[in-house]
């Protein structure tokens, strides 16, 4: 019996590593719920669940007897899928847990405290500011209580449950190390995570079974923590973005990437091996991060999760029903309307990758547009973006409506769409915009406002539909030689355009598509011209929201701006923001896209 012995082989700890895994998916909504260290926006939960489960999924085929080759192949697995500060952490334990057992045939009395006592040194030196309180300070218990006993006449039950009580002891002291939790009247989410880990570890020695349904069940029922949200200094993170991705070279320089790295934001760890590291880092500026890593490196897995909306969106309590966007939705970035969540489009110049308005910023993207030889390329979302979102709103809203681009312009909807075939029995309505950019961000602005006062997901969803039928889009492509490159004009018919100095004015039909609307001829004033066509086609008795993008031409946009001000009566409301990639990259530099919507009922 596993519990008598005193070595567990690869595939044991293997099983009694899930047994862990899943006592902490089954809480993983009660750590998002605790989660106010090193930001309060409710996703410790999530991270861990995302950077563990692929473990779980492991083939048992490929589990090896041998402790050692396990332990590499689960530390390699959790670097790939490091997501978040403690999944991030958690992942370089298994790599420092690695670090000197790779020869080991078992985990066994005599090297257990040192593999413990690895992986705690670290995952202590990934980080630039290991802070007191934390999931740090207690893998740094279990080790020093490891250090400090002779195990030699105990077995594998009898050592986990000594590491399981020091765990526990460690953790319940949280808040005397960090007046924030004592404020908040919560122990730390990432250390809670570790000791549920250590849990399901124990229970497996004990039973040789993984943690069942009744445990589950029975352990929900403490998920009842009250915690305090009136102390809301901790909610003004100085950094936005929870910036992330993965460098692989054969000589990896860490010391330089640290270096490098570690001004730019708070919150940075870099873990890894030799050959492939995990950045994780907190930061304003995600592009110069990225731009900085691909310096040391091929770069893979980009992310950059926006922590000021998750905050919001894990504190609220105005709505039940969660609205998501992808990136071509172009909306302002300084609008009050919290329950917007994005999930970005991707684009690539050659074989560099870059995430729409993160990876560069407006100007970085229309200039490289400009200047390189090379037309960049889109492309959806891919799903796991999408499980990523889904999986982090399950845990605060009770259903999702996920409003995209047409699909017969993007595979985005596609990739939705698939991805809600793993999301188990959480509510997720797909809409097609029939729409783009400053279009579709009506769309998405207006079903946020309707969010808060329709708590009815089938009845919400009616009233998007309604929206859509009263949005419109018109682009004006000043230059067409984008299109053309884009393959969204056929060159022959581009030549023809061109030598008639046309600027063509498009839109979006009742499926989606892309057509022609009208043209006007020459550049000068073409701004203006484009916004007198917009007011000649809608009614002027009624009102009307307008919100105008530009590409990289934001004089000209003010001037629109001022246009429809002074020439139409009935203006609710008009918005001037930046024009993403996702139609930049047809429109080129110069161009602008004017939504309008038809205020009905008001």
């Amino acid at each position: 019996m596993i519990k008598e012995s005193k070595k567990l082989n690869g595939n044991e700890f293997f099983h009694a590593l899930v047994s862990g895994i899943t006592n902490i998916i089954s809480r993983h909504e009660h750590l998002n719920k605790i989660n106010v260290f090193p930001v309060p926006d409710g996703d410790t939960g999530t991270n861990l669940l995302f950077t563990l489960r692929p473990i779980m999924q492991i083939d048992d085929t490929d589990i090896d007897p041998h402790f050692g080759k396990t332990l590499s192949l689960i530390a390699n697995k959790s670097i790939d899928s490091a997501r978040g500060n403690s999944g991030t952490i958690m992942a370089q334990y298994f790599i420092g847990m690695l670090e000197n057992a790779e020869e080991f045939e078992y985990l066994d009395t005599d090297n257990i405290s040192k593999i413990f006592l690895d992986g705690f040194d670290a995952a202590s030196s990934a980080m630039s500011d290991p802070k007191e309180g934390t999931i740090i300070t207690v893998m740094r218990d279990v080790s020093n209580a490891l250090t400090s006993k002779d195990f030699k006449e105990k077995n594998m039950l009898n050592i986990f449950n000594d590491i399981y009580s020091v765990a526990k002891k460690s953790l319940e002291n949280t808040p005397e190390l960090m007046p924030l939790l004592k404020d908040a009247g919560v122990v730390d989410a990432g250390a809670e995570g570790y000791v549920n880990l250590i849990e399901g570890m124990l229970y497996y020695i004990e039973n040789e079974e993984i943690m069942n349904q009744t445990i589950i069940a029975n352990m929900k029922v403490q998920e009842s923590t009250p915690i305090n949200n009136s102390n809301e200094e901790y909610e003004n993170s100085e950094f936005q973005f929870c910036t992330e991705c993965i460098i692989e070279n054969d000589d990896m320089r860490r010391r330089d990437i640290k270096e490098k790295l570690s001004t730019l934001g708070d919150s940075f760890i870099l873990a890894g091996n030799k050959s492939k590291v995990k950045i994780h880092i907190h930061t304003n500026n995600p592009s110069k991060v990225f731009s900085i890593c691909e310096s040391f490196g091929k770069l893979k897995n980009q992310k950059a999760d926006d922590m000021h909306a998750q905050i919001q969106s894990s504190h609220q309590d105005v709505s039940k029903i969660a609205i998501v966007t992808d990136s071509a939705c172009d909306i302002a970035s300084d609008s009050h309307n919290t329950n917007i969540h994005v999930v970005p489009v991707r684009y690539s110049f050659g074989d560099k990758d870059y995430i729409d308005k993160i990876s560069q910023t407006s100007e970085e993207f229309y200039n490289e547009l400009r200047t390189n030889p090379v037309h960049p390329k889109t492309s959806q979302p891919p799903a796991g973006d999408f499980i990523n979102k889904y999986e982090y709103l399950s845990t605060h809203f009770d259903s999702i409506i996920s409003i995209h681009l047409p699909e017969k312009l993007s595979g985005t909807l596609a990739s939705c769409k698939n991805a809600i075939k793993r999301m188990g029995d959480l509510k997720i309505t797909t809409i097609d915009s029939l729409s783009a950019s400053t279009g579709l961000g009506l769309i998405v602005n207006s079903a946020s406002e309707l969010s808060k006062k329709i708590q009815n997901h089938d009845e919400l969803v009616n009233q998007i539909e309604s929206l859509i039928k009263n949005t419109k889009i018109y682009l004006g492509i000043k230059n067409i030689d984008y299109a053309i490159k884009g393959g969204r004009v056929p060159k022959f018919k581009g030549m023809i355009a061109k030598a008639l100095n046309m600027k063509p004015i498009l839109s979006t039909d009742s499926e989606g598509k892309l057509k022609s609307e009208s043209a006007l001829f020459g550049a000068k004033n073409f701004h203006t011209r484009l916004a007198a066509f917009v007011i000649s086609k809608i009614d002027d008795s009624a009102h009307y929201k307008f919100s105008i993008s530009h590409s990289n031409a934001e004089d000209e946009g003010h001037e629109i701006v001022e246009f429809i001000e002074n020439n139409f009566k009935n203006t609710d409301s008009i918005d001037l923001v930046q024009m993403g990639s996702a139609l930049g990259v047809h429109a080129g530099p110069g161009s602008f896209g004017i939504g309008i919507q038809k205020i009905i009922n008001e």
